[in-house]
């Protein structure tokens, strides 16, 4: 395919201009620099690396041979100065679209049709070129079949939604069909995070990333069950060595294309199993918390559940008080110990939340008012600025009237 009527030799003229506006996308980017230095030799400097590339694209013909080696060169390159893989796959995206506007601004009008076809035959041979910079990526770091460092690599292929076959054969591993995606926060130790890892490697396919600050754990799931059902026992077996509480929750779709999505659902229930007074130590599934996700969707909502708890700072610990007693799953001896007070006690705080609020704690509606209200309010003391945590915003005068019960 050669462009008619001079469209080739302008594009052509035009890699320099290309290549500054690549400069200019990517310019203030964290991997800009080690970027830089990977890609720019692939051709000569970088005006010959774009005139190069499309010159590429004009010939209508696949990447030669010795051109997909460049590409697996760069893939090399970037792994051995540590980008990480979804980094170095929004710098690709970048490029790419930077590359495309400033092609269609340097071509003259009336080339719109030939254009078009470029563009096209440009993004096929991006993927060609793409596959062969992962796989440069994935060798890279080989230390043998299995490897850790190639299956967190795996992982995080697949977290982004990136092609992730060339890296799943260099690790040794069978991608499944589809994967359960379970978020895991616990307090870090050392040693605790020693025996996790251990745990995780030691099941036939599970691939993770990060650690117990910020775990993303991907079960097969050919068999959904079996995967919440490991997830379950993994969340288990941390919760029972972790020093604190654990909070975990988990997602599933159906094939690799969607466990971005499956990620983005998991990480806002967690948002939500973090804030609920009552939460356990397992997996949190989002149609178990179908109403607190919705209150995290809704600022009116989340105003009218602050008002119902407003006229509890009339009191001492009366928020306290519930919060204990919806996490001792409304067992009041054992709330009245965790609290260090007489069961009389917890019964004239209770009767007091009562007046004050115009909600009854023992009835089944005003401890689900108050458990929503209670999680709202943590929500929002977790998405507040530092200085209006763990109080009261200064211009909190006029909030509506409060939820009956």
């Amino acid at each position: 395919m050669t462009a008619p009527g001079g469209l080739s030799d302008i594009l052509v003229s035009g890699g320099p201009r290309v290549a500054t506006a690549i400069g200019e996308a990517l310019h203030g980017h964290p991997a800009y620099l080690p970027i830089r230095r990977a890609a720019g030799p692939m051709f000569g400097g970088r005006g010959e690396t774009c005139t190069r590339l499309i010159a590429l694209v004009l010939t209508g013909e696949p990447l030669p041979a010795d051109d997909l080696g460049r590409f697996r060169d760069l893939g090399v390159l970037a792994a051995r100065q540590a980008i990480p893989l979804p980094v170095l796959s929004e710098v690709w995206d970048l490029a790419l679209a930077a590359a495309a506007r400033t092609c269609w601004t340097i071509a003259p009008a009336g080339h719109f049709a030939e254009m078009a076809e470029l563009t096209a035959h440009a993004a096929r041979l991006a993927i060609g070129a793409r596959e062969a910079c992962i796989q440069g990526y994935a060798e890279a770091p080989r230390e043998g079949g299995r490897s850790r460092p190639l299956r967190r690599l795996l992982a995080e292929t697949l977290i982004d939604g990136a092609p992730a076959g060339v890296i799943a054969e260099a690790a040794g591993v069978r991608l499944a069909p589809a994967y359960l995606v379970l978020l895991c926060e616990a307090p870090a130790a050392a040693s605790c995070w020693e025996r996790a890892s251990e745990r995780l490697d030691g099941w036939d396919g599970v691939l993770y990333s990060g650690d117990l600050s910020g775990l993303i754990a991907l079960f097969p799931a050919a068999d959904p069950l079996r995967a919440e059902s490991r997830a379950a026992e993994f969340t288990a077996s941390l919760a029972a060595r972790a020093r604190g509480p654990v909070h975990a929750a988990e997602a599933f779709r159906r094939g690799l294309a969607d466990i971005p999505d499956a990620l983005e659902e998991a990480s806002r229930v967690l948002t939500v199993a973090k804030a609920i007074p009552d939460a356990e130590d397992r997996p949190y599934r989002a149609d178990e918390l179908l109403v607190e996700l919705a209150i995290l969707d809704q600022p009116a909502i989340r105003g009218r559940l602050a008002a119902v708890l407003k006229p509890l700072d009339a009191g001492t610990d009366l928020r306290r008080t519930l919060e204990v007693l919806l996490a001792c799953n409304l067992d009041r001896e054992r709330a009245a110990r965790e609290l260090w007070i007489h069961r009389r006690t917890l019964h004239y705080r209770l009767d007091r939340i009562r007046d004050l609020s115009g909600v009854d704690p023992s009835s089944a509606r005003g401890i689900q008012l108050f458990r929503a209200a209670l999680t709202s309010a943590r929500l929002a003391n977790d998405r507040a600025p530092c200085g209006e945590r763990d109080g009261h915003r200064a211009e909190e005068t006029s909030l509506p009237p409060p939820l009956s019960a």
